[in-house]
């Protein structure tokens, strides 16, 4: 039995090399279903990153996106860690009505029926978002380092029937054959599936490996329901050993998590690669038997584990995954290794790399960044969202030792950076000494740029493309429609006077982490309600004629 257990762990899963995918696209659009109800589509959406504040956001602009008749229009959706938390059940769940719960235009809103969330909304999972007690719980269970996505699973997934570890995940019928064939016969795996044409999924998340010459090498990882990996090839250049390779394309995501590969076989004229899934070693004693949408989203949204890593606490129970590089030398039978793979935002934390890396030639950019624009006379100190600056200049990295320059593509950036932000201080109300800077209207802008070459993320010179940056502010508009005029007046006000008031104290750019003293990434009923809502307004606002 215990030798029939592991035949059953060994499969075949295809796979594509950064030069096949140069040469041939990416490997959906060779899919007879992609060609059929994608290929038309026009839009590339991207959520970016920041915990719960950016899944309430990001719940509210998908609403926006589904009752503007937009969704049709959506190819791709890029999303990084929490912008990931709502897109992977959104993409997975048939049931978008139970999903999006009740989310109002301003003149409908009060504080009492912003106290409210429906069952299983995705404003529900936000509001329960328990992390500590299912991480506690996690640990009695012995879950090792998949104790995040444990925990991940249970608040965000479990709603909607997608939570279960033993469970992969594809894209459609003909994605799931084409895997299966890659199986022994007899065994039978099951798969999630996306919702009939919903748009394809992409999650950035980072491998972090600290070997070689230089520690603290990133790279960027994409898992999407057909295929996973980092496409790029990277080689990390060590003195006394091997050195460590990185990427060269995609696998099978089934594959992903998996040692190999082993050996080569022809499967319907293309080459596969046998893996087997990781066996129990040592003291790890967990043993996964898939490789599950609990483990994508945990890995896109792990943002403390570039700490853990760093500090030598490894992963600490965050995602740890084989990585099989496709960029090896010939001959080179290197066995897969493990190494920690992090938060999207290590990297990129807007998620509109994938976009850029595909061609899209109409992208929308949603910043749910958890500072205000504030606009400044000499227009380049304006303080705008690091992530969004990172793709025009170069910029300080996390301590300040060298200019971060690995996000730089859009060609002009500092010309082209500049325009934005005239744009954004168009619209934006100058704050007081005792007031905040807030928007007179929705805070988005539109730009036509061009891309320069970016080798880290595949990015070729010379493509144009029209962006429509949304970002995350308040708006004096929104609040002025506001049917509670006292809710509107707790908005504004910066010093708590009640309960109420001090959980909009932040409103709406709450903390990534601790924003109440009851949990880690819980929010409030009020507090998720008017963030999802305003996002929402806000969205339709800037979507209106794109």
């Amino acid at each position: 039995m215990a030798d029939e257990n592991v035949t059953m762990t060994r499969f075949y899963v295809d796979y594509w090399t950064s030069e096949w995918i140069e040469q041939n696209s990416f490997p959906e659009t060779n899919l007879n279903s992609f060609k059929l109800h994608y290929a038309h589509r026009d839009l590339g959406i991207a959520f970016s990153g920041g915990g719960t504040r950016s899944a309430a956001c990001t719940l509210g602009q998908l609403k926006a996106l589904n009752e503007l008749g937009l969704l049709p229009r959506v190819k791709y959706i890029s999303a990084v860690s929490g912008g990931g938390w709502a897109s992977t059940p959104f993409t997975y769940t048939n049931d978008t009505d139970q999903f999006f719960g009740d989310i109002r235009d301003p003149e409908t809103i009060t504080e009492t029926n912003s106290k409210t969330v429906f069952p299983k909304s995705f404003q529900s999972t936000i509001t329960n978002a328990s992390l500590i007690k299912h991480l506690i719980l996690a640990g009695t269970k012995l879950k090792g380092d998949e104790s995040f996505a444990y925990s991940l699973g249970k608040v965000f997934l479990k709603p909607y029937g997608l939570h279960d570890p033993s469970r992969y995940f594809t894209f459609n019928e003909e994605t799931e054959t084409l895997a299966r064939q890659g199986f022994p016969s007899g065994y039978k795996p099951t798969f999630y599936h996306v919702r009939h044409e919903a748009p394809y999924l992409i999650l950035g998340a980072t491998v972090l490996n600290e070997d070689g010459i230089e520690s603290d090498k990133k790279y960027h990882v994409e898992y999407t329901p057909f295929y996973s990996g980092v496409r790029v090839s990277h080689i990390d250049k060590d003195t006394w050993t091997s050195d460590d390779c990185f990427g060269g394309g995609y696998i099978t995501s089934c594959g992903y998590d998996c040692i190999g590969p082993y050996n080569k076989r022809v499967i319907d004229d293309r080459e596969h690669l046998l893996v087997k899934q990781a066996p129990v070693l040592s003291l790890d004693i967990t043993n996964e038997k898939a490789f599950s949408l609990n483990d994508i989203i945990a890995s896109t949204g792990a943002a403390p584990q570039e700490i853990t890593s760093n500090i030598g606490l490894g992963a600490l129970g965050f995602p740890e995954f084989y990585h099989i590089p496709l960029n090896t030398k010939p001959g080179d039978n290197t066995v897969a290794e493990e190494y920690p793979h992090s938060d999207g935002g290590h990297l990129e934390n807007l998620g509109i790399m994938p976009l850029l890396a595909r061609k899209m030639n109409k992208i929308v950019v949603f910043i749910n960044t958890k500072k205000p624009f504030s606009p400044e006379k000499k227009v380049m100190e304006s303080h705008i969202n690091k992530s969004l600056k990172a793709l025009f200049i170069p910029i300080d990295n996390l301590f300040k030792k060298e200019d971060f320059s690995t996000n730089v593509v859009f060609k002009n950036g500092k010309q082209e950076l500049r325009k934005l932000i005239v744009q954004f201080t168009q619209k934006v109300k100058p704050g007081t000494s005792n007031k905040e800077h807030v928007a007179t209207t929705a805070l988005f802008a539109k730009t036509n740029l061009v891309t320069i070459e970016n080798r880290h993320y595949g990015i070729g010179a010379g493509h144009k493309v029209e962006i429509t940056w949304v970002y995350n502010c308040r708006s004096e508009a929104w609040e002025k429609r506001l049917k509670d005029k006292n809710l509107a007046k707790m908005i504004s006000t910066k010093t708590p006077s009640n309960q109420v008031t001090k959980e909009l104290e932040n409103f709406p750019h709450y903390s990534t982490f601790f924003e109440n003293s009851r949990g880690v990434v819980e929010l409030t009923k009020i507090q998720t309600n008017l963030l999802t809502n305003l996002s929402y307004w806000v969205a339709k606002k800037a979507l209106h004629g794109v």
